[in-house]
């Protein structure tokens, strides 16, 4: 989803010129034409690297990135900067040590399926799952630091939000036929 809302400013129209117009805190929502939503109380490079965990059986690896100053634009002409969380993981069956999934090769902005979509007191963090290759299956669910031991974070509240996105989805009669990864129950993440 991310790279088809992600359209260079030079496609969308000749009288926008993708400059930031203003600088704006992370997640203000009314903010004027080319603003940069920019992470100015430096909440997100807390979460950048790697945290593990495990939930039944199935050791969970989340590699954390910061993509600061991205542009998304949308084909009305309206585009916008934002500083973005982004994440990639691995989940292994510790029973059989088989990989069920495994994105951390992704690189690319684009490639990643994990992005931080709100911040309450700067403690919970909410994030969204986006798979455009599976029928642009989505998920929720939080992150929420322990203020006793800042080296661990809490997983919990996952859920399905939608799925077909866009377009048709013939491969999949309901969204609990698509392969899905993410942990579903609550458990302690810890930073390595």
């Amino acid at each position: 989803m991310k790279h088809i809302l992600k359209i260079a400013c030079l496609f969308i129209t000749i009288n926008v010129s993708c400059q930031v117009t203003q600088i704006v805190p992370l997640h203000t929502t009314d903010y004027p034409n080319g603003a940069y939503l920019k992470d100015i109380d430096n909440q997100l490079p807390y979460f950048v690297g790697t945290w593990e965990g495990t939930s039944n059986n199935i050791k969970y690896t989340f590699e954390f990135t910061l993509f600061t100053q991205v542009l998304i634009s949308f084909q009305n002409g309206i585009y916008k900067y934002n500083d973005e969380l982004v994440a990639k993981y691995e989940a292994v069956n510790l029973t059989t040590n088989q990989i069920l999934y495994s994105n951390l090769n992704a690189t690319n902005y684009e490639d990643y399926m994990i992005s931080e979509s709100g911040i309450w007191q700067n403690q919970e963090f909410s994030f969204r799952y986006i798979d455009e290759d599976h029928c642009f299956n989505t998920a929720g669910f939080k992150l929420v630091k322990n203020l006793n031991n800042l080296n661990e974070v809490t997983y919990k509240g996952f859920e399905l939000t939608g799925f077909g996105g866009p377009l048709p989805c013939p491969e999949y009669d309901s969204q609990d036929d698509i392969p899905i990864f993410l942990p579903t129950t609550e458990f302690v993440l810890t930073k390595q």
